[in-house]
This record gives C-alpha cells, structure tokens and sequence, in this order.
C-alpha cells in the first residue's frame, strides 16, 4: 500500500484491501468513509471490501476480498488466479453460511479439509480441488484454452490433471472434464497443437509432441511435432508468437532440419481450422513417401532432459 493512501492500517498486512467495517474500527465514521467513495479514492471491490484507487486489482487482492466477505473459501476462478492459471477474474468463493454477497461468485458445495490449503491465512482450495472445480463449471472450449496455457507455462501437469478427474467423479461436469483431460495427454502448449493432436491421433502411430531435435552442431530446438519413422516435422505458426524475430528464427531452424535431412511441414491456424483434411492428407501423404525412400538422417530426436517426470502440479503466483 503506497505511503500516501488514505486507508486503514490493516491493509498492510492484507494485500492493500480492507472492509468499511475494519475502517469505522479504525475511526473512519461512515460519512468520511462515503467522500472517499465519492471522490474515487477508495474503489468497492464488493459492497463490503475497499481497496485504494492506487492499489492495482489484481489475483490477491480478489482472493482477499473473497476471504474478508464472511470467511468464504477461495475457489474456482479466483483460487486458480493464485495457483497461476488465467481463468478469468470473477470472484468465486464456497458459502458454507451466512448470506449471498453482490459481487461475489457463491457456490454451495461439499469439500473435504485435505482439498484444502492455506496461502497468506487465507483458506484457499488446493491445486487439484482448484482445477477440477475449474474444469467442472466451464465450457469445453474454454477448457481447453485454460490446460493449454497452463501446460505451455508450466503451472499445469497431466498427473495433476488426472487427480483431478478422479476427484470430480460424479459431479456435474466432470464427463466434459475427463474428456478435456484425456484430449491434452499429449500436452499440447495451445489450442493449435490440441487441433492437430486430434486431428493425426490415430492415423500414424510414432509421433512426439514438444520434443527437443539436435543435429551434429547441437540442439535445433522443440519442434511442435516429430514423426520420427519418416523424419517429418511439423510445426504450427499460431498468431501469437511470431513476430519478425521469432519469423527469422524458425527460418534459420527450417534450414538445420533441412540440411539434417528432415521435410518441416509448416500450417497455420486457418489451415487446421478450414482446410483440416487437406492437412491431413498432406501429413499422411508425407509420411508415407519417406518412410518408403528417405534416406538415413544424422538427425536425433530426444525428449527434452525431465520431459517424461511431471514437473510440480502448480505453484503459488508471487
């Protein structure tokens, strides 16, 4: 909280929020209270939870405010935000008593004490817990955008994935969840690489997802995916990652694999998206031809040095 902010004390120790209960405590009578208000300097998160206009909404301070609201427990949306996944920025909690709260996301369910952890003194739904209640109550679609993104980050693993599923056994959402989950085994970093993962399973056995490629001068780099058989790569040219350098640097990779004797299959978003069988039949076409006639390649593959050990589930978000 800056120096200079114009709040209670205990927002120091509470990620710069505060309620107007703890303010009135503090000697701030209701009608000060409602000029700050007024003049903006104290913006409501919820009817009952402040913050100062320079203090920034961000996951903490949204996981505070769901906390100081009758001691709800932080989850669903608001508790992934802390374990470092972007699932939106409504603020979730579990009622267990008291009234609903404006602003506040209730859910009225069961959850066990050991689904539970602590982060700050606030009583916050572990990991697992947090992304099978994430899983359960979201489309497919977003879904998938949000294990991606976690897989790509590293905040996400397929045995925390897993544990998940078999945690929401039974409830509402969780066939949609154990479909999203064994439709990402594969670990692909993004909604394109779940689209082309789909798309080639089950045509050609053999291929590897983000794997590290070298050549006799050492690593090439994690190419999206390797049919090792046919030394066919394939690579996904999303929107989001290419800028001019990043062009140049695939062009340059292009050429290693290239000179190792590997065909680099290069598709784009619209390809996958409109053109999914001629991007088949390429592929398969691809691998047909070489793994009649390519010649033997210098060229190694290797899951990168730990790929194959589950990185920790997720950690807190400093």
């Amino acid at each position: 909280v800056p120096k200079t902010a114009l709040c209670p004390a205990a927002a120091a120790t509470q990620d710069g929020v505060f309620t107007r209960s703890q303010a009135r405590r503090a000697g701030w009578a209701d009608d000060r209270q409602r000029r700050l208000l007024r003049a903006g300097l104290w913006v409501p998160i919820t009817a009952s939870v402040m913050r100062h206009r320079e203090v920034d909404l961000g996951p903490w301070q949204r996981a505070r405010a769901v906390w100081l609201s009758s001691g709800r427990i932080i989850s669903h949306a608001t508790a992934a935000a802390l374990w470092g996944l972007e699932c939106g920025t409504d603020l979730h909690g579990i009622r267990r008593s008291g009234r609903s709260i404006a602003g506040i996301v209730d859910h009225r369910m069961s959850v066990d004490d050991a689904e539970l952890t602590t982060l700050n003194g606030m009583v916050v739904t572990s990991p697992v817990r947090t992304v099978a209640d994430v899983l359960c109550s979201m489309s497919v679609s977003r879904s998938i955008e949000v294990v991606t993104d976690g897989l790509r980050r590293g905040v996400l693993d397929v045995r925390t994935l897993q544990a998940a599923v078999r945690g929401a056994r039974g409830r509402p959402g969780a066939r949609r969840a154990r479909f999203v989950v064994e439709s990402c085994s594969d670990r692909p970093f993004s909604v394109l690489e779940w689209r082309f993962q789909r798309l080639v399973r089950g045509a050609r056995r053999g291929w590897a997802f983000n794997t590290e490629v070298t050549d006799d001068a050492g690593p090439v780099g994690i190419v999206d995916a390797l049919h090792a058989e046919s030394r066919t790569v394939v690579e996904l040219d999303g929107r989001r990652f290419h800028g001019e350098q990043r062009f140049q640097g695939d062009r340059t990779r292009d050429q290693r694999l290239a000179a190792a004797g590997y065909v680099v299959l290069r598709f784009t978003w619209d390809d996958i998206d409109r053109r999914p069988d001629h991007v088949r039949e390429v592929v398969l076409r691809t691998i047909a031809v070489r793994s009649r006639s390519a010649p033997a390649s210098t060229l190694t593959s290797a899951v990168a040095e730990g790929a194959d050990e589950e990185r920790t589930a997720v950690g807190p978000r400093g």
